[in-house]
């Protein structure tokens, strides 16, 4: 996977590419989509559901380098798979060729429909995801994972996991599931929030501002080896 792991490890960098190793990337419709799908090598995904804006999905790349000779100038993205199926939009990203840089990322940016719903399982991701979906699945190796809104199912896994879910309200039926060998998480459900939750670790440190009381939703389940958990 070269470099990609590396580069999503490094949670919370910022990648500027040159504007000659932007690619614009291909836009696809996404009316009547209340599902995405994505699989395969390392990809950054942007993922919202604003009804305000098209439902559409762009996918590109770009390059961290600042300069390439022109044998190397082409789109990564090109070679990934993609397709619509009935409501499901459907990406397998494909592993870059022996002749792209090490530094060319995938990366995935889509408006879909209120309540849709996200699964991911891929190499190494850094996902950002903003506003209301039905269910978030996300297993990878190496992952960097966000989401201010809400979601009523949420399964993270992981072996090298970061995760930010930061609820803009609580509808009392969300199910959190977290899973991996080292994970830093960051809960928020808001001030006073009836939540339950548990930690099992080899070795932990959570910091709660929240009482765990039983049988209240959220529910909150971290698993790990080593856990880095925060709960406001």
């Amino acid at each position: 996977m070269k470099s990609a792991i590396l580069g999503l490890l490094s949670f919370g960098s910022v990648v500027l590419a040159s504007p000659a190793s932007g690619d614009a990337g291909k836009t696809l419709d996404l009316a009547g989509v209340s599902a995405v799908v994505i699989s395969g090598e390392a990809s950054s995904v942007r993922l919202t559901t604003s009804a305000s804006a098209p439902y559409q999905a762009t996918i590109g790349s770009s390059r961290e380098a600042r300069w390439y000779s022109s044998w190397f100038a082409n789109d990564c993205s090109l070679a990934s798979d993609v397709k619509l199926e009935a409501s499901t939009l459907r990406i397998v990203v494909a592993p870059s060729s022996w002749l792209d840089p090490s530094d060319c990322r995938v990366e995935i940016n889509a408006n879909i429909q209120p309540e849709s719903s996200v699964s991911i399982d891929q190499a190494a991701l850094k996902a950002s995801m903003a506003g209301n979906f039905s269910t978030i699945a996300i297993s990878s190796k190496a992952a960097d994972v966000s989401l201010d809104g809400h979601a009523s199912t949420v399964e993270l896994k992981g072996d090298a996991l970061k995760a930010n879910l930061a609820f803009g309200s609580v509808r009392q039926d969300e199910n959190i599931a977290i899973t991996g060998k080292a994970l830093d998480a960051t809960l928020s459900f808001g001030k006073g929030a009836a939540i339950s939750y548990s930690v099992t670790a080899t070795a932990s440190f959570v910091d709660s501002t929240l009482a765990s009381t039983a049988g209240a939703k959220p529910s909150v389940v971290i698993k790990g080896d080593f856990v880095r958990a925060t709960i406001r």
